[in-house]
């Protein structure tokens, strides 16, 4: 099992904050995270309680929420026992919450390209600029990462075309037949949704920010060339400072600003205020869950102030911009994040005390014009 070699010191190095995003993914990192153990009862994981983990996550001032492509509303050990749509679940938070970012996880194989973005430009409208789009490509069958990058690139050069409006679409319009219709492709059965668009539906000029995981040099490419955030799995520095260079290194070669993405690392958290608590819990996890779920990135079973520690040593040596935080339970880890872990960034400069940004990109420290440029139709990512 993976743990971090000891922190050194938990000193700022730069001026711009950490990033912090946290997955709410299958009810945190595993199936049944949710569920309380010992004599207190388990707590459902329902909407309200969804609703409830990503208000605490904004009143933590975390940069984005990430549902994935697994998304479960009510996961199980052996069988899935409910799913909520990710564009859903995203535009129904943004309604209660005030500044933290939506990544939602939408399939580009069983959801045309029009509505893919027509469900990401909700999502942007409910939350005034704070939704994301974590670019996937399902398939059945495993496949290789060069096939799965080729496929995720299709997937999002079809989306962007929709956003920057395609000859006789409109700017930013789905385009429709000449009966007002639209198709949806969903498990392999063709259906026509009449509709015309309204008014006040174009979509907005700077399209929300990409995420594309990053594990190969295949993804590592295709991150640099197409996303705004690479969210890469390692297991120590040294690994990260040679993907994020891999991504950095292709996106100078597509022409693009290497200073115009983030990379942030997975990390799988269980956290307490001792760190042999803290491992005797994820030892309980391992007996009775297993490791699959936890990945194959780093996992870090300590307390807040180390896990603090780690992530500014990290930044320190350009490793990444940031991280995406794995709860291994929603009950408390999440807890502990926004009540523990962030003030101990505060503390050393590491992370905002206060929301000044009112878009993702702006929480990010994107720039609106590289992103509005990138997605013309005769820009650099159309014509890589």
């Amino acid at each position: 099992m993976p743990y971090p070699s000891q922190p050194t010191s938990l000193a700022p190095t730069s001026s711009r904050p950490v990033v912090l995003g946290v997955d709410l993914t299958s009810a945190g990192a595993r199936p049944g995270a949710h569920r309380a153990r010992g004599p207190v009862a388990p707590r459902p994981f329902d909407g309200e309680r969804f609703l409830h983990l990503v208000r605490t996550a904004d009143r933590g001032l975390l940069d984005f929420v990430s549902l994935d492509e697994g998304f479960l509303l009510h996961p199980g050990r052996s069988q899935v026992t409910g799913r909520l749509d990710t564009a859903v679940a995203a535009a129904r938070a943004a309604r209660v919450t005030s500044g933290i970012g939506l990544v939602a996880a939408v399939d580009t194989v069983h959801v045309e390209a029009g509505h893919a973005a027509v469900a990401l430009s909700s999502i942007d409208r409910a939350s005034s600029g704070r939704a994301g789009w974590q670019a996937v490509r399902q398939g059945k069958l495993p496949e290789s990462d060069d096939a799965w990058a080729a496929r995720v690139e299709l997937g999002i050069r079809s989306v962007t075309q929709v956003w920057t409006g395609r000859p006789g679409s409109g700017s930013g319009a789905v385009e429709l037949d000449a009966e007002g219709r639209f198709r949806v492709d969903h498990d392999g059965i063709r259906f026509a949704v009449r509709g015309r668009r309204a008014e006040g539906d174009a979509l907005p000029q700077v399209p929300p920010p990409v995420v594309v995981r990053v594990r190969s040099e295949a993804s590592a490419a295709l991150a640099g060339r197409t996303a705004d955030v690479a969210r890469i799995t390692v297991t120590d520095a040294a690994h990260a400072v040679r993907l994020r260079r891999l991504v950095r290194d292709a996106a100078l070669s597509a022409g693009r600003d290497p200073e115009e993405l983030r990379v942030l690392a997975e990390v799988y958290v269980v956290l307490a205020q001792e760190r042999a608590s803290a491992r005797a819990r994820l030892e309980l996890v391992e007996a009775l869950e297993g490791t699959a779920a936890m990945g194959d990135g780093l996992v870090v079973a300590d307390t807040p102030d180390e896990l603090a520690t780690l992530i500014a040593d990290w930044t320190t040596v350009g490793a990444v911009d940031g991280f995406l935080l794995r709860p291994s339970s929603l009950s408390s880890d999440l807890d502990t994040i926004t009540d523990h872990l962030v003030p101990a960034l505060q503390q050393a400069g590491l992370f905002r005390t206060e929301r000044t940004a009112t878009s993702l990109r702006g929480s990010l420290g994107l720039s609106d014009v590289e992103a509005a440029e990138r997605a013309l139709p005769t820009g650099r990512l159309l014509s890589a």
